[in-house]
């Protein structure tokens, strides 16, 4: 039987959770006295070389006619997968969201927004570690009263399509017992013409609830050195990367080592 040991988790920063508790729904949605909204993307995957979309969409008022000269604000979020090895009922996905300002319908009742970075706009890391490679926008429309939460909405899902990145790794022991000092050195690379690789965090994971336990950071050859020590109940050894650009996918490797304390 596995202990359940107290584990920290990642704390999401406010200003990347607007839509934490928000569930992915179709296309279309009508609500607020029956006003409709549709949203699409110009193309349904991107690539490390081809990261933008445009939106384009239209509202309807409640007679089915196009709803011209109203305010339409868009919203974006970056996807990835939550941490939960407890099996908690908790929501699967943790989300990054900026707005995209407001667009206006024009006497048609379209709208449209060009040249959308598909991807996560902040420089720095990202708090959470398992992207999903999903990218998802959101057009709303509120009638009257902003602080009701009644609004008309729509939503539309881009496929990321990352390059592909790989992990080798060396241990200093494979044998291991509580109180031991345990090195892992490795490298991290991925195809020329992507980026840089220094910088890009490495974690090892010791123990099933801990999502990490030890993280280093590769030099400019991609190189990496995490130094831990092994705990009694560290039962699970596993070694992944986390690259920075949301186009890059991480690698794992499950390290074999075995603990032996008793």
């Amino acid at each position: 039987m596995r202990m359940r040991l107290p584990a920290a988790r990642p704390i999401a920063v406010a200003a990347l959770t607007l839509l934490a508790s928000a569930v992915v729904v179709p296309s279309v949605h009508s609500a607020d006295r029956d006003y409709t909204v549709t949203l699409t993307t110009s193309t349904d995957t991107t690539d490390f070389d081809h990261r933008t979309v445009d939106l384009t969409g239209t509202l309807t008022g409640p007679d089915g006619k196009p709803a011209a000269n109203h305010p339409v604000q868009l919203e974006q979020s970056v996807l990835f997968n939550t941490w939960n090895p407890w099996g908690d009922p908790i929501d699967p996905t943790e989300w990054e969201t900026r707005g995209l300002g407001t667009v206006r319908t024009d006497s048609e009742g379209r709208f449209k927004l060009e040249d959308v970075p598909a991807d996560r706009w902040d420089t720095r890391p990202s708090h959470y570690l398992d992207p999903r490679h999903e990218v998802m926008f959101r057009a709303m429309y509120d009638t009257d009263n902003p602080t009701d939460g009644q609004m008309a909405f729509a939503d539309a899902e881009v496929s990321v399509q990352p390059v592909a990145s790989s992990l080798s790794y060396r241990v200093s022991n494979i044998i291991v017992r509580a109180g031991m000092r345990l090195t892992v050195t490795g490298k991290v690379t991925w195809p020329a013409g992507h980026g840089p690789v220094q910088g890009t965090r490495v974690f090892l994971r010791q123990y099933y609830e801990n999502e990490y336990q030890a993280q280093a950071t590769t030099d400019a050859a991609g190189n990496f050195t995490i130094n831990t020590t092994v705990r009694g109940y560290d039962n699970e050894f596993v070694l992944f990367s986390a690259p920075k650009d949301y186009y890059i996918s991480g690698a794992t490797k499950e390290l074999p080592i075995k603990n032996i304390t008793r």
